[in-house]
Parts: structure tokens; sequence; C-alpha cells
């Protein structure tokens, strides 16, 4: 695989992963405030665990290709480190933290968990295009 082939698929995964990141912390902030005023039915379908399920499996393979890629190029350690606790912080939020901390702590785990990611994926992408990674071919 070519070097601009590989700059376009991390650029892909960190939007991606930017874009999955977001959508999970809009969620977890709107839902309730949708169930509250009385929005069930749209509500209800994304409070379902299938959901959240879902936009974990877009949020790790976007992650992990990412990452990987952009960390093998730069060598950046602080992408690496928010990348690891973000995608740690998501995984622990779906698995166990309900049942550990509630749904409240859930919800601001997985949205500061969300954030660190797409701090991590912004970062990424900033050093891949500085680095001379070639974003825009493909």
């Amino acid at each position: 695989m070519s070097l601009p082939r590989t700059g376009a698929v991390s650029a892909f995964a960190d939007w991606l992963g930017i874009a999955a990141s977001t959508a999970c912390g809009v969620h977890c902030i709107l839902l309730p405030t949708l169930l509250v005023t009385g929005t069930v039915l749209p509500a209800s379908v994304f409070a379902d665990e299938s959901f959240h399920q879902a936009m974990l499996w877009m949020v790790l393979p976007a992650a992990i290709v990412a990452f990987g890629i952009g960390c093998w190029r730069h060598k950046d350690r602080w992408v690496l480190a928010l990348g690891m606790v973000g995608l740690t912080g998501m995984v622990l939020s779906a698995a166990i933290l309900h049942d550990l901390v509630g749904e409240v702590g859930e919800r601001m785990a997985t949205v500061l968990s969300a954030a660190i990611l797409v701090a991590a994926h912004y970062r990424n992408y900033r050093l891949c295009r500085s680095s001379g990674c070639d974003h825009e071919s493909g």
C-alpha cells in the first residue's frame, strides 16, 4: 500500500472517529432531554443497547486504524495515550460503568471519553498533515 493511500485511509478514519465520538457525546447529552420533553418514540430507539454497541463498533475500528497508521508515521505518544484513554473509557462505559456508577456516571464517563477521543483524532489528523502525509489524494 502506498503512502498517499494510507494517508487517505488514516484521514478518513480520523474524521470517522471524530464524527462517531461526537455523536456518542451528543447522544448522551440529548437523550435524557428528549425523554423528559416527551419525544419518547425517536429517543427510545437511541436508548436501546444495540445502538450503543453499534456506535462502539464504529468508534473502535476507526480509532485503531487512524491511530495505528498515524502513530506509525509521526510517533506521537500523546495521540497514542489519549486514544488509549478514550477507547478504554468508551469500552468501560459500555460494559460495566452503568452498574458501578449509575446512569449519570456512565453518561459523564462516555462524554468525557468521547471528548478525549475527538482530541486524539484531531491531533493525529493535524500531525499527519504537518508531517507530509497526503490526505487529499487517494
